[in-house]
């Protein structure tokens, strides 16, 4: 993973740990997706990005969210505007609960602002237990 993606992720992960689910999506592309063992969800303006974060943000929260890191766990450059990287993310979580670990996979494009995700793959996510 270069440094610049790694910076990216970290500005993922710091977002996720303010559970700003606003500033989340800003680091989707528009229009982007998500794929799940359930199918594929297109978000075709930004305001669907938005809605689906803040509701993520919420579950996360409901669920004792309380900070996340992440491993890269592969990564494909894909000329200089593409890249696909898979990541290990930890959940640490209050009240006793176990924390959670997944793995997700991110299909990047590089756009006038910065790297932005255009496919993210939640393959493990699914399986996470409240």
């Amino acid at each position: 993973m270069t440094t610049e993606i790694r910076r990216f992720f970290e500005q993922y992960r710091d977002a996720f740990n303010e559970l700003d689910g606003e500033a989340v999506a800003r680091l989707y592309a528009v229009p982007s997706g998500l794929v799940t063992q359930d199918g594929y969800t297109h978000w075709p303006e930004f305001e669907s990005i938005r809605k689906n974060m803040v509701a993520l943000c919420n579950q996360y929260r409901e669920n004792g969210y309380v900070s996340a890191s992440f491993q890269p766990a592969a990564f494909l450059a894909q000329g200089d505007g593409l890249a696909v990287a898979d990541v290990r993310w930890h959940i640490e979580r209050t009240r006793g609960r176990e924390p959670w670990s997944f793995h997700t996979t991110y299909n990047l494009c590089r756009k006038p602002d910065g790297w932005r995700v255009l496919l993210a793959t939640a393959y493990e996510e699914g399986a996470l237990n409240a």
